[in-house]
């Protein structure tokens, strides 16, 4: 493990012990306003200070309300990349959100004379929460920038152009407060001319050989400069490097700073990093318990439904009743995904066969079922499982999907994400017969993995529903 790696596991066992001190002390404080203040108040006399079982148990629950939070709100997450006033917001805001869900958890329940008695016990308790968990990570965070402008704490990097582009942003992190990155060297197009400034770092190849380079020196980023007019070569980069656990940056055109892809992060020179987490970890944690719960809601309410589709299977045809399948999961992992039978036994034995309309492999009572897609039910086990999502890009047999991704490259992302029941290519497009078909829907849930939220969740669901009323399945 490099020592990047090692510092930031050493600074997030950190953060998190402190930020539960900090939420400690919060409640703490708000205690002591409590019985000095509010209590004597109400009741017209001092009253003790009792730490019993119960004030722990009040630190403990409380603190861990906090650390939760945070941890949702990508706190405890590139702590050696994330700049002072990034961490300030985030303390801010998650001691908000924190002290507005205790408000209702145990501040409501307070005796009080008026109401704005409620304003100091939340006061005391979000100012204290805020002091606190501050002081602390502004410590932790101008540790880490001490390191960085030291040079004892550096990115390994490699510079990809050779241009004017490139040169100046060379030039620029040279003259600039360090960003930490350490470049081993560039790489380039073949035929590219090379900027005299790009010569004090050694030449590495050609970007076809980018994969292997990153590979054999452990690269922790990768930063893209090249003229406009490459955007192929960087779709391809960005492609090839998708399942490696590295940061990759690009210099910004005009149109990327006009659509408002680029953030005023910092003074210098900035740059677009190409999303390694599509979902922010609050998104994440919301939508994976919207799944479980819609899961549980329909398998109880459904389960009708799938028992008449399991007797329909089992009385008109031969075979067992479900049907499983191994298909590509999140991050390329192997699952089997379960339906209800819809096509006779033995429906490949002479190799992987998409189903068409018409397709004669599939049974009558199959044909009902798809057609109101009470096959796919089942898979709501799936995502009680945590293999699928409810709402995701489908999942594809990595047989079709190696033909996508060889027309189509880009098509890798879709692996990001949990596949789901159904999807925003299921909404527009529907079932697809060929793999140029495939393509075509997969354009949409690229779409989708672009922009996931709740919300874009919930209104698939909303299409899904009224294509299955309307029987539009296939």
């Amino acid at each position: 493990m490099n020592r990047t790696k090692t510092l930031e596991k050493r600074l997030r066992l950190l953060y998190i012990l402190l930020d539960f001190l900090s939420g400690a002390a919060a409640y703490t404080a708000l205690h002591i306003v409590r019985k000095r203040i509010i209590e004597p108040t109400r009741f017209g006399i001092e009253l003790p200070f009792e730490f019993n079982q119960k004030f722990w148990l009040a630190i403990f629950i409380t603190a861990m309300i906090y650390v939760l939070i945070s941890g949702l709100g990508g706190t405890y997450r590139d702590l050696t990349r994330k700049s002072r006033l990034k961490q300030t917001f985030n303390t801010l805001s998650s001691a908000l959100v924190t002290a507005l869900i205790l408000f209702f958890l145990i501040f409501l329940d307070d005796y009080i004379k008026s109401y704005n008695q409620y304003y100091v016990t939340l006061g005391t308790y979000t100012l204290s929460l805020f002091v606190f968990s501050a002081v602390f990570r502004f410590v932790l965070a101008s540790y880490v920038r001490k390191q960085l402008d030291a040079k004892k704490l550096s990115f390994k990097s490699i510079l990809v152009g050779s241009g004017k582009e490139a040169g100046d942003l060379l030039q620029s992190f040279q003259h600039e407060r360090t960003k930490g990155y350490e470049f081993i060297g560039y790489m380039k197009i073949n035929g590219d001319t090379v900027d005299s400034r790009i010569d004090q770092i050694p030449y590495l190849g050609s970007i076809n050989q980018i994969r292997d380079v990153a590979n054999d020196n452990q690269i922790e980023d990768i930063i893209i400069a090249l003229s406009t007019g490459n955007s192929e070569a960087i779709a391809k980069i960005v492609s090839d490097l998708e399942d490696l656990q590295l940061r990759i940056h690009v210099l910004p055109n005009l149109f990327s700073i006009l659509s408002g892809h680029v953030k005023m992060e910092s003074f210098g020179r900035s740059m677009i990093e190409v999303k390694r987490d599509l979902v922010p970890p609050h998104v994440v944690f919301i939508k994976r318990v919207f799944d479980i719960l819609i899961s549980i809601a329909s398998l109880l309410l459904l389960s009708p439904v799938i028992l008449m589709g399991a007797i329909g299977v089992k009385t008109t045809s031969k075979g067992p009743i479900f049907f499983k399948q191994n298909r590509l999961g999140k991050n390329g992992k192997s699952f089997k995904i379960i339906k209800l039978r819809s096509m006779v036994m033995d429906a490949e034995k002479l190799g992987p066969q998409l189903s068409s309309e018409e397709d004669p492999r599939i049974t009558p009572w199959g044909r009902t079922m798809r057609k109101y897609r009470i096959d796919e039910l089942p898979q709501f086990y799936n995502v009680l499982m945590g293999d699928m999502a409810i709402v995701g890009p489908r999942p594809e047999r990595k047989f079709y999907f190696e033909q996508i991704i060889a027309e189509a490259p880009q098509y890798k992302f879709l692996l990001r994400v949990k596949p789901g029941i159904t999807s925003w290519g299921m909404v527009k497009y529907g079932y697809a017969e060929n793999v140029e078909e495939m393509l075509e829907r997969a354009r949409f849930d690229l779409i989708y993995t672009e922009n996931i939220t709740l919300l874009s969740d919930i209104k698939i669901l909303f299409y899904t529903l009224v294509t299955v009323l309307q029987g539009r399945g296939k």
